[in-house]
């Protein structure tokens, strides 16, 4: 007889942020619980492409909202200090529903400007050939603290105009709180009184730098936001301080994930790799986004019930948390064939990776541009490496897929 899903081992250590594959239980809750209530998560899980790729969609029946995610495990005692972290989490552009999401990401807009990004293509270049210098000759290193954390972090630095002092005190903080916002199940308690800590402190952070350029405006993202007004509208200073940190958080913890997720899997790929570096110019493109599918460095996208209604069978309640797994549609084998193969000529590869209708990823452009820029360049110095030893262990997060190191030596 076979083992119910939720009595498996795999189901535990998922629920427990520690399962390090999890698309072999992915692939059983698709095949025969595509909608499926996790109780101790206290979310339904969505698995299956074509009701995630709906369910993106549906403003009707479907919140954007987080609150019940992150309250629903915490302790009694634990949900009301855990108040001013959620309230602001809750200020994020992804957590919000219409017209507020509509009016914000109009603002947001008249800032982060196609031209803008596409001007920082030099500056990347700049960036990835420092970095690859500076790990030079080294016999042995941390991929992912020496290229694929500094690269994005110090990109969306530039943007934002956080001066180069300030950097680490901003990277320090947000590595605290994303325990709990890309969090989830009964781990979110221990997460709690560090990141309600380090929220403090990057309020502060920005509190005074979101003055400062208001008072002497600069070429940078923090300017151009205080500055932008459409229709007589201006950002308050709470949304300026929500969108600074959501943007920065967005901006070079996805990226990293994508970089030495790549990384990864070009090592552990040599005919993958081999494939790229006939033709990098032309390939490139094409095995980002493969990346992206098969690393799935976004791994959910959440939404709050806002009305009864029955999905596939299952009553869902108004209230309830619900949790669209894109790292699930991602591998679903009636829209991706041979799924757990990864392929950088994958075409096409309609994956949901940057999610998709009116919260598609406002950061996908520079994502993907540091990501072409930075594969490109490693075509010529991956051959020089491999990988330090077999083990690779992930942030226990649940909203985002990213190894805790990337240990390379020199071949």
């Amino acid at each position: 007889m076979t083992t119910p899903i939720e009595q498996t081992p795999d189901y535990d250590q998922f629920c427990q942020l520690r399962l390090l594959d999890p698309f072999p239980l992915l692939a059983r809750l698709r095949a025969e619980q595509p909608v499926h209530f996790c109780e101790p998560m206290q979310v339904w899980l969505i698995t299956r492409y074509d009701d995630i790729f709906q369910g993106l969609r549906d403003t009707k029946r479907l919140s954007s909202s987080r609150d019940g995610m992150y309250l629903g495990p915490l302790t009694p005692d634990n949900r009301p200090r855990a108040q001013p972290l959620i309230q602001h989490i809750s200020g994020w552009l992804q957590n919000l529903d219409a017209p507020d999401h509509t009016r914000l990401r109009k603002l947001v807009g008249l800032a982060f400007t196609p031209r803008m990004i596409a001007d920082l293509q030099p500056r990347i270049q700049q960036i990835i050939n420092q970095l690859l210098t500076d790990i030079g000759d080294t016999d042995e290193c941390d991929f992912n603290r020496s290229f694929c954390l500094p690269l994005p972090a110090m990109v969306i630095c530039d943007m934002l105009g956080i001066p180069p002092e300030y950097q680490r005190g901003f990277r320090n903080a947000m590595e605290e709180i994303l325990p709990f916002s890309s969090g989830g199940g009964p781990r979110l308690n221990e997460a709690l009184d560090p990141a309600l800590s380090r929220l403090n402190e990057l309020t502060d952070l920005f509190t005074e730098l979101i003055d400062r350029r208001r008072r002497e405006p600069k070429e940078d993202l923090i300017s151009a936001m205080a500055a932008a007004e459409a229709d007589g509208d201006r950002l308050s200073a709470d949304e300026m301080m929500a969108l600074c940190v959501f943007l920065f958080n967005a901006g070079h913890e996805t990226t990293m994930s994508l970089l030495a997720g790549g990384t990864h899997a070009l090592l552990t790929h040599p005919d993958q790799f081999a494939l790229l570096a006939e033709d990098p110019d032309a390939r490139v493109e094409s095995a980002v986004e493969e990346f992206v599918r098969y690393h799935n460095p976004v791994t959910r996208s959440i939404r709050r019930v806002a009305e009864d209604f029955t999905w596939r069978g299952r009553s869902l309640k108004q209230g309830q948390t619900i949790t669209m797994l894109l790292m699930a549609a991602n591998r679903d084998p009636d829209q991706f064939p041979d799924p757990d193969r990864l392929d950088i000529l994958r075409h096409p590869n309609k994956h949901l990776g940057f999610g998709f209708g009116i919260h598609f990823c406002l950061g996908a452009p520079l994502a993907r541009l540091e990501a072409r820029i930075a594969f490109r360049t490693l075509v010529d110095h991956l051959p020089h490496w491999q990988l330090a030893g077999d083990d690779i262990e992930l942030q226990p997060t649940f909203g985002l897929r990213s190894l805790k190191q990337l240990r390379l030596r020199r071949r």
